[in-house]
């Protein structure tokens, strides 16, 4: 595909360029090129407001990003699309097709030295080994509730440990069903996760997830196409490094940039008079669509509550033949593991080749996953064309706690800040909430 892993940069006209004049009202300026800011960016300049979209790497995407390598396209760690959550609906919005294969909804469960039938549905969890009859009982009645729930918000106030305490009685159904929350969630914290919005995540599970094609890149690329066709401005390579306010936001201070940047933000942000150095420029609206330590030092001290990332530890695998075809997908009951053959149902490879994600919720070391990875494909070494390790990725920022503890919404007290990403807000997990508050905070700059 072409320019599938370059740098991205739309070129404007001179008359585009003057139109970003400094002290517009329509002027909005976006800093964070991940899939919140450009998501924000479309529906901002497709609302008639004027956009420059900052973003401090060469190329955008953030997380969502995919390396190429020797034609195996890596995500970073295991991705999954969740179809009818909030990210499918904002995306369908803008007119951002994702495609992909949906993974049969079949497993391994691993329980210690055991290996079963992985329950994830009545008729799997009837036929698995790895629950008594009671057990299957019990199991079967609390699916059944879940999948029916339609408010599962209900469960806001409490922790995914205390709906287990007060719902679950049986030791392996308890450990089942933590399991299918972790693998819903990408979280191992049920102490600290809001279990309304687990439970909620589990059902959009049960519906079926996409693995897309290309991987998150396409996504990526399509969301980039629409806001440059919508007529937003990015300029890459440039790190903002303060926002600058007074109950109100003022100007963005820039510092950091390559020449060939420096001349393009020059040329069509003019700088306040009296700076020579031309990193101050004039803002009155601005979004901040990056990590929340980022926008911390951007904006200076904030009353925001404590946030606990999602982490996640990862061998990303590609192979030029899968040994074991049938076993594509597996995760661990009494343990915080995950593996799956994503590109069993994804094009992610070339003809005959194979990528495969082995995974320790919360971090873990490399031994075991591939230990985890010998026994599910053996003699994998042998086929192995490129092989990483990640040993603690940020997953997500910030996961959702129980009320009344809740994320920092999109609209800040700061007149004219508004704030974006997968910590923001109370809709949605991980990709679903960074495109929900990007969406919500493009609406209410529109609105206001």
């Amino acid at each position: 595909m072409a320019g599938f892993y370059q740098e991205k940069r739309s070129v404007q006209s001179r008359d585009a360029r003057d139109r970003i004049a400094v002290g517009l009202p329509n002027n909005v300026v976006i800093v964070g090129g991940g899939i919140a800011g450009l998501a924000a960016s479309i529906y901002l300049a497709r609302g008639g407001r004027t956009v420059t979209l900052f973003e401090k790497r060469r190329y955008l995407g953030g997380r969502a990003v995919t390396h190429l390598r020797h034609g195996y396209r890596f995500n970073l760690g295991p991705h999954a699309f969740y179809r009818g959550g909030e990210g499918s609906k904002v995306l369908a919005e803008l007119g951002i097709p994702v495609r992909g294969g949906v993974p049969k909804q079949s497993g391994i469960a691993l329980y210690h030295d055991e290996r079963h039938r992985l329950p994830t549905g009545l008729w799997s969890l009837w036929a698995t080994g790895l629950l008594t009859a009671a057990d299957k009982w019990e199991a079967s009645k609390l699916l059944l509730r879940i999948r029916r729930l339609k408010k599962a918000s209900q469960f806001g106030g409490i922790s995914v440990r205390q709906w287990l305490d007060r719902n679950v009685a049986r030791t392996r159904v308890r450990e089942t069903l933590e399991a299918l929350l972790r693998v819903a969630t990408y979280c191992n914290e049920m102490e600290k996760l809001n279990a309304g919005a687990a439970l909620n995540q589990l059902r959009l599970v049960m519906r079926g997830v996409i693995y897309v094609d290309e991987g998150w890149q396409k996504i990526v690329d399509a969301l980039h196409s629409s806001a440059v066709a919508a007529g937003v401005n990015f300029i890459t390579s440039s790190r903002v490094v303060r926002v600058d306010h007074d109950g109100a936001v003022q100007a963005i201070e820039i510092g950091g940039l390559e020449s060939e940047s420096q001349t393009e933000t020059q040329s069509y942000l003019r700088p306040l008079p009296g700076d020579s150095r031309g990193t101050r420029l004039a803002a009155d609206t601005v979004l901040l669509a990056v990590d929340p330590a980022t926008a911390r030092d951007l904006i200076g001290e904030v009353s925001w509550p404590p946030m606990t990332p999602v982490l996640l530890s990862t061998l990303d695998v590609a192979l030029s033949r899968l040994p074991q075809p049938k076993k594509t997908f597996a995760i661990g009951i009494d343990r915080p593991l995950y593996y799956s053959v994503h590109s069993r149902w994804a094009q992610l490879t070339p003809k005959g080749g194979a990528l495969i994600h082995v995974s320790r919720y919360g971090g873990g070391d490399q031994a075991e996953l591939e230990a985890l990875l010998d026994e599910m494909q053996p003699q994998w070494r042998d086929a192995v064309v490129h092989c990483r390790f990640l040993p603690s990725m940020t997953v997500s920022n910030a996961l959702v706690p129980p009320a009344p503890a809740a994320r920092p919404a999109a609209v800040t007290p700061i007149r004219g800040l508004f704030l974006a990403g997968d910590w923001v807000g109370d809709v949605g997990l991980l990709s679903d909430a960074a495109l929900a508050s990007a969406r919500d905070s493009a609406k209410a700059m529109l609105a206001g």
